[in-house]
């Protein structure tokens, strides 16, 4: 299952995000290192699941689906403390992309940290940790290849080498390392290390309700963040959001259509965390079960044959296919 890693400065709504994603109610305002982290598994949102289960009218409907994780709030040298690094650097880890959620709106009753917000600083802030925790990383693993260079490494060694170089050089420019572009053994000897910067990251400006006329505009303020590999943006206002998750079906479409809204704001998020990690679906469909496959793309059939079970992979011979709109028209 692909999993998102929300991440971002305290106060800046995390939680309250969290919710409107999940449509759960996690305590606002009460997490600490010490607690367990919010965990939900969310459906990714596909009319075409829907339109298949008309046509083949089966049993149950599977979507595709990601889990989302309320990590706890980063702060200020959390890459260079032990302690902190254990609790918020190894659960970044375990996540396949990240979500940062940064502070847009005023509140009075919940304070900046720094006084003030400020949405470019704060960004920089937790970037600028998750790239200290990679460099501290590369520069440790460096240090000991080159020890082992010295009493005879193996070739691997030098090609190891040869890439953190690269990755050292990245980081001490403070580019992160996802907009490396790296050949199948380097991507391969990089997995391993789970680097913070290396995944994809989608940037959620949590706005208030106020700016949400002005959503477009300030989300054009940010467009570099968008236009970086691996990277997304998109905004939300999170309290409004979480309230909406919360209604029944028919009171939420009445909301929405009130608000001159098509559709709830986690909807375009849940969707955007699923194209950001470059997945595509195909889909399969009988009286018993349609259901969405989640595979990368560029993926061939064979290897998506797999992904419904190694029997169906290892007998291939071959696979009938049929777009979504034709079979839909």
């Amino acid at each position: 299952m692909l999993s998102f890693g929300i991440i971002g400065l305290p106060q800046s709504g995390k939680t309250t995000v969290f919710n409107a994603l999940s449509g759960t109610h996690a305590t606002v305002g009460d997490y600490s290192t010490s607690k367990g982290a919010n965990v939900a598994v969310v459906k990714v949102p596909d009319r075409r699941v829907e339109r298949l289960a008309e046509i083949f009218r089966p049993e149950k409907a599977t979507h595709a689906e990601i889990e989302y994780i309320d990590i706890a709030g980063l702060t200020k040298g959390a890459s260079s403390d032990r302690k902190k690094e254990a609790a918020y650097i190894h659960s970044i880890k375990q996540a396949d992309a990240l979500l940062q959620v940064v502070r847009c709106f005023e509140n009075p009753n919940v304070p900046h940290a720094d006084g003030s917000v400020d949405a470019k600083r704060d960004i920089n802030e937790v970037d600028s940790e998750l790239l200290l925790a990679d460099l501290i990383a590369v520069e440790n693993r460096l240090a000991k290849i080159e020890r082992e260079m010295k009493v005879g490494g193996k070739d691997a060694d030098k090609a190891e080498h040869a890439m953190l170089q690269k990755f050292r050089e990245s980081l001490e420019k403070e580019m992160p390392l996802r907009i490396l572009e790296l050949d199948h053994e380097e991507e391969k000897s990089a997995a391993g290390f789970g680097f913070l910067t290396r995944k994809p990251m989608l940037y959620i400006l949590n706005i208030g309700e106020e700016q949400i006329g002005d959503r477009e505009s300030m989300e054009a303020g940010f467009e570099n963040l968008a236009e970086t590999p691996a990277s997304g943006l998109a905004s939300i206002c999170g309290s409004l959001q979480a309230d909406i998750a919360e209604l029944d079906e028919s009171e939420r479409a009445e909301f929405l259509q009130g608000m001159g809204l098509e559709r709830p704001a986690w909807e375009i998020i849940i969707r955007k965390s699923f194209d950001l990690l470059g997945m595509i679906s195909f889909f399969t469909g009988n009286e018993h079960e349609v259901r969405c496959w989640p595979v990368k793309r560029g993926i061939d059939a064979h290897e998506a044959a797999g992904e419904i079970h190694s029997d169906i992979k290892r007998g291939f011979i071959k696979a009938e296919v049929a777009a979504f709109d034709d079979l839909d028209r």
